[in-house]
């Protein structure tokens, strides 16, 4: 991260003791940022229609002369485009390409874009991510990528999102809209795993391992873990061990950041299948957060006892949403609340996988219905947890297991710890709440409204745990006693543990 400058600047347009002085600066610079986001939206528009041109151009002629196959006249164009925009001949026959597609599958896009609704990166994540929609009748498939777009056109208009973090909600609408299902998609993608590294320069290089998306999330998880219980096992300043003794505390003294010990501890288990350096990290293992929607579970196991494994048909699962052709949209299982993944491989790591946090949430609303956790702390914690998913800084996407729980209002102001006066952000985003002139304020159902030092508003709802994202059936409580922090009468959290799910020995109930 590129560091503040700290010699004086000799004209810095404002005066820093005045706080009209600042606030006039501040509109300023972000009236210029505005300004210029809007010629570029403007610019990408002009460029993604100047792109079709020249792909529809050299089509029609490779059509005309019987070589459309080929392409020989759209890779022509291309060669000159890339000249005009400095790009690689293929990289640009890529775009032309690219662009093709865009405005053909999703032409409401190029009008968002035109409108600076939205930014060429995030019309790239929405493209990539609608065309996973996929359906045998093609006028249905025109209609649900129809769909796919105006309900995240209509995400954008409330929140604005980070391509990354558009891209994860995008996918989830995407899995639901699809006729092809996830584990489908899931047993080609299986196929395209592997291995291949990229030479950075000065010794260093990126080794990138393509792998299900639950084995990439518990490596690293494992390895974060490993990795702190090595932090954690350093001898202390000062402290003799037989290591110190015989080459001297300051070749001894380990000084490596986290990051820097999870690459080293992922290059020994590799290099050498033994773990750590340290025996304080044996045993560690990976702990990822499932969500399972219950009727999902049930629809689907009625659905292979009922119908077979084609998915077709109904089968007691519950008030689902259904297509046009009346089949029932299904949520999906989602991995740290976000990337679908295949229900028979989340219900066999939810029952029996004891690191995992099991959850059952109502398919409509949300709403968490069970929790395996017994005590009123650990339960808010994991409502908490499975409630928010990542910080819940506008367009943060950092996970929710490595944030933390923040009072919206302080403790020491009077604020509760209560779930309604509870949320979580990652570290950055918590210093800057607590240190800025940002504010955020918790209303109904864990939804926050972000205000900005500028006076500007945004709104930030919780991920929902249900079918498609609409944010006004979203509303997260723990229980209908805890009404939420605009209700005049509030019931102060519960001292005893909630009641179990079940008994201690009972199998999970999926």
């Amino acid at each position: 991260m590129q560091q503040h400058r700290s010699n004086d600047v000799a004209d810095p347009g404002f005066d820093p003791s005045d706080p009209a002085s600042v606030a006039a600066r501040r509109s300023e610079i972000l009236a210029m940022e505005e300004a210029a986001a809007a010629m570029l939206a403007a610019g990408a528009a002009l460029q993604l229609r100047a792109h079709v041109a020249a792909y529809d151009f050299g089509h029609a002629l490779d059509v005309a002369e019987g070589c459309a196959e080929s392409a020989m006249h759209v890779r022509s164009i291309a060669n000159e485009v890339g000249l005009l925009v400095k790009l690689a001949a293929g990289t640009a026959q890529g775009h032309l390409s690219s662009a093709s597609v865009t405005l053909r599958e999703f032409p409401a896009l190029a009008l968002a874009l035109e409108s600076n609704l939205v930014t060429p990166a995030q019309v790239h994540k929405l493209v990539e991510t609608g065309l996973k929609i996929n359906h045998d009748d093609p006028a249905e498939q025109t209609h649900r990528r129809g769909e796919f777009v105006q309900l995240m056109l209509e995400r954008c208009r409330r929140e604005p999102l980070p391509p990354a973090a558009l891209q994860h909600a995008a996918e989830r609408v995407a899995e639901e809209l699809t006729g092809e299902s996830i584990d489908q998609r899931h047993e080609r993608a299986k196929q395209r795993r592997r291995v291949s590294v990229e030479d950075l320069g000065d010794g260093m290089s990126i080794l990138r391992v393509l792998m299900s998306s639950f084995v990439a999330h518990a490596i690293r998880d494992r390895a974060r873990k490993q990795s702190k219980a090595i932090i954690r096992a350093r001898p202390k300043p000062g402290m003799q061990t037989p290591e110190s003794s015989e080459i001297g505390d300051a070749a001894a003294l380990d000084e490596r950041t986290l990051d820097q010990v999870m690459s080293d501890v992922i290059a020994d288990l590799l290099l050498t299948s033994d773990p750590t350096i340290s025996s304080a990290a044996k045993g560690i293992q990976a702990t990822v957060q499932l969500s399972i929607p219950i009727t999902t579970l049930l629809t689907h196991t009625h659905t292979h006892t009922d119908t077979g494994a084609d998915g077709s048909g109904g089968g007691g699962g519950g008030p689902t949403e259904a297509d046009r052709d009346g089949h029932p949209r299904r949520a999906p299982a989602l991995l740290e609340g976000m990337s679908p993944m295949p229900i028979e491989d989340a219900k066999h790591l939810a029952a029996t996988a004891p690191a995992f946090i099991r959850l059952l949430t109502h398919p409509i609303t949300g709403a968490i219905q069970a929790v395996d956790s017994y005590t009123p702390t650990a339960a808010m914690r994991a409502f908490l947890k499975a409630r928010d998913i990542h910080c819940r800084f506008i367009g943060c996407r950092q996970p929710a297991t490595n944030c933390e729980l923040d009072h919206t209002i302080d403790h020491q102001y009077g604020g509760e710890t209560a779930i309604w006066n509870l949320s979580d952000f990652c570290k950055n985003h918590h210093i800057v709440k607590h240190h800025t002139a940002w504010t955020v304020t918790q209303l109904d159902g864990g939804t926050l409204e972000w205000t900005t030092p500028s006076g500007k508003t945004y709104t930030d709802h919780p991920e929902p745990h249900g079918p498609t994202f609409r944010p006004t059936d979203q509303l997260f409580r723990p229980a209908d006693e805890h009404p939420g922090p605009n209700s005049s009468e509030r019931s102060a959290p519960e001292e005893d543990p909630p009641p179990q799910l079940g008994p201690a020995s009972s199998a999970p109930p999926f």
